[in-house]
């Protein structure tokens, strides 16, 4: 017949369905003690510490003996076994317990590994189960009427294996989609261990998956407060990590995180990017000697910049560097928004009131624009811009005046002409600052936008360029040898399509080298001949951004093939040359086409050839023409072609003259 002893909450011992109690607390604590050590023991002097936790009393040999006799004589019709349960073996009390005696401290600590472990291959759904199971028993009290050092070391055990069920629990919960209750699960999680960093990262991730990276962003600087408060320490590596992760673009709300991922959960390794890594850190390097540094890192979507940025980031705060995060949003509501994101992030971590280390003329400006502090207040009440461009300044010296510090500003292709008035007061007034300001911005956007949002972005950096204090740092497609790094890293096998005698060749053909491109024709294994879903909406918000001349030349050039003659495509759209060279250097600045050398040509009269950068973009506009426009662009260039033929030259699809 089961039998299961309870410490946990109440304690008891239940058999049959009915719960045996001892009255006794000095009892409940020694059958702890005896349970808890296992075929071990205790010596009678451990027992005794345990149960009169400060000065024994004079006769505790004797009590301890009376009590012994209870303990047997509770235990004892428990037992299926008639021999007596607890015995002294060598100068040791040894509890002896049937085979089937379950103990709820033992089972609870057993779910939380075996819940690991399911998480850990995948099993959401049971790694949900056994958590919850293991975090319902280990909420319940230990011992809660007694007190001492083998008492205080068991709960702080127990909380250590709670807040494991509950972080388990949280991470299923989310990969679930979930987003609620791995919320609740996480908050509770660093309520009960306020120091420990991974509590801290899943709540990070989950506020992020939530699209939330505001919470996300305090649930990290709570934490840094808490270490640098407490016990004067800075997060872990791995917690930078989680931080830098909130760069780019925040999560959809709505979107639950894939249960399978790429290759199991494996983090993508960070591959051909040597150059450009050296270039940051030589820039670091000059910061750090005192001499502020500003980096542009430019290109196009899905290139890698949020990436390079994470990794130099990493750098950066490994190498003792105060990290400070901002990005711009399309749509943002907080003035100034990236450097005041950055700076508050310092504000509201920092224990030690840095308001009171800046001047008392900038104390009223910050308070009024930084959220730790109370702000922002609405735009109209802000002071003027000087006043503000001032106590900012203050408090960003004030930073960097502590150690090193680097600002890494992302999607600053959205930076309102404020922002960049802003970052360009920063680097006119800092220059012998300890500061590096790395910014990450595509240059992919349609002209109207690029005009209008980035070109302060290269006006900025030209008075600082000249003498070394400013560089760009343009990403291009990684190569072919870092994309099959990347692939043999991440699928053991090559990735997908097994027909392909080379599927990473082909990837990397299709993509031109782009790496979100690349690893989403490869994650889903859906064949390297099929757009991914996502590539087919990253093309399809370009297309919207552009205007119709070049989207009617778009639908014309993927049609036609992966390498067009300008005539031949401006002709079959039906447009003429003025609109057709617009719509042209359209999808030339947003990166869909390239301009290349017309093959084989001598004569230099001879238009270019444009070829699709990345063959699954080409592929993703030719799936959205019909089948009517097909026939009509067809017969637009059988028309051109026998028109070029009475001339004496045409240019084939592939760009090759043909006399």
């Amino acid at each position: 017949m089961d039998t299961e002893i309870k410490i946990l909450g109440p304690m008891a011992v239940r058999r049959a369905g009915a719960d045996y109690h001892l009255q006794s607390a000095q009892a409940r604590v020694a059958l702890a003690r005896l349970v808890l050590a296992g075929p071990e023991g205790v010596t009678r002097e451990e027992l005794a510490d345990v149960i009169w936790p400060g000065d024994l009393p004079p006769t505790w040999a004797s009590a301890l003996r009376t009590l012994v006799s209870r303990l047997r004589a509770f235990i004892g019709p428990l037992q299926d076994e008639s021999s007596n349960p607890l015995v002294r073996r060598s100068g040791r009390y040894v509890l002896t317990l049937d085979e089937g005696v379950l103990v709820d401290v033992e089972e609870a600590t057993r779910s939380v590994a075996e819940a690991r472990e399911a998480l850990g291959s995948g099993d959401v759904t049971t790694a949900a189960r056994l958590a919850t199971q293991a975090a319902d028993r280990l909420r319940s009290p230990f011992l809660s009427e007694h007190e001492g050092d083998w008492v205080a070391g068991w709960r702080e055990r127990l909380t250590e294996h709670l807040v494991a069920a509950l972080e388990i629990a949280g991470r299923a919960a989310m990969e679930a989609g979930d987003h609620g209750r791995a919320a609740l699960l996480a908050e509770e999680a660093t309520d009960r261990a306020p120091d420990r960093e991974s509590a801290y990262r899943c709540l990070m991730a989950v506020r992020a998956a939530m699209g939330n990276r505001g919470e996300a962003l305090r649930a990290y600087q709570r934490l840094r407060w808490y270490l640098a408060e407490e016990l004067g320490a800075d997060p872990s590596p791995e917690t930078e990590a989680a931080y830098l992760a909130l760069l780019g673009p925040s999560s959809s709300p709505s979107a639950a995180p894939s249960a399978g991922g790429v290759a199991g959960h494996r983090p993508v390794p960070f591959v051909g990017r040597g150059r450009e890594v050296a270039t940051l850190t030589e820039a670091w390097h000059r910061a750090v000697r005192g001499r502020r540094q500003f980096v542009l890192v430019t290109g196009e979507s899905g290139i890698g910049k949020t990436r390079l940025l994470r990794e130099a980031g990493a750098t950066m705060a490994a190498g003792g560097g105060l990290l400070l995060v901002g990005r711009c949003d399309v749509d943002a509501t907080v003035p100034y928004q990236p450097l005041v994101e950055a700076l508050d992030s310092y504000v509201a971590a920092s224990p030690d009131h840095p308001l009171d280390a800046v001047p008392p003329s900038a104390r009223g400006p910050l308070r009024l624009l930084l959220p730790s502090l109370g702000g922002p207040c609405p735009p109209g009440e802000l002071p003027e811009q000087p006043v503000l461009f001032a106590a900012l300044m203050q408090l960003l010296l004030v930073a960097a005046s502590e150690r090193p510090c680097a600002i890494l500003i992302d999607d600053a292709h959205w930076a309102t002409p404020q922002t960049v008035s802003l970052l360009r007061h920063l680097l006119r007034t800092t220059a012998d600052a300890r500061l590096c300001v790395v910014a990450a911005a595509r240059n992919d956007l349609p002209e109207s936008v690029q005009r209008r949002r980035c070109s302060g972005l290269d006006e900025a950096m030209l008075p600082f360029e000249h003498v070394g204090d400013a560089t760009e740092v343009a990403l291009g497609g990684l190569d072919l040898a870092s994309t099959r790094a990347l692939v043999h890293e991440l699928w053991a096998d090559g990735g997908a399509d097994a027909t392909d005698s080379d599927p990473v060749r082909r990837a990397y053909s299709r993509s031109g080298g782009n790496p979100f491109l690349l690893l989403e024709m490869l994650r889903h294994r859906t064949g390297l001949s099929v757009v991914p879903p996502a590539v087919a909406r990253l093309v399809a918000a370009k297309q919207a951004a552009i205007g119709e001349d070049a989207v009617r030349l778009l639908r014309v050039a993927a049609v036609t093939g992966p390498s067009v003659a300008f005539d031949v495509v401006a002709g079959a759209a039906g447009l003429d040359v003025l609109a057709a060279l617009d719509a042209l250097e359209s999808l030339l600045r947003i990166g869909i086409l390239a301009e290349v050398t017309a093959a084989g040509s001598r004569d230099p009269d001879r238009s270019a050839v444009y070829r699709f950068r990345h063959d699954v973009v080409r592929q993703a506009v030719e799936e959205q023409v019909s089948q009517a426009r097909r026939r009509h662009v067809d017969s637009r260039q059988r028309a051109l072609a026998g028109h070029r033929q009475g001339t004496g030259h045409q240019l084939s699809r592939a760009g090759i003259e043909h006399p």
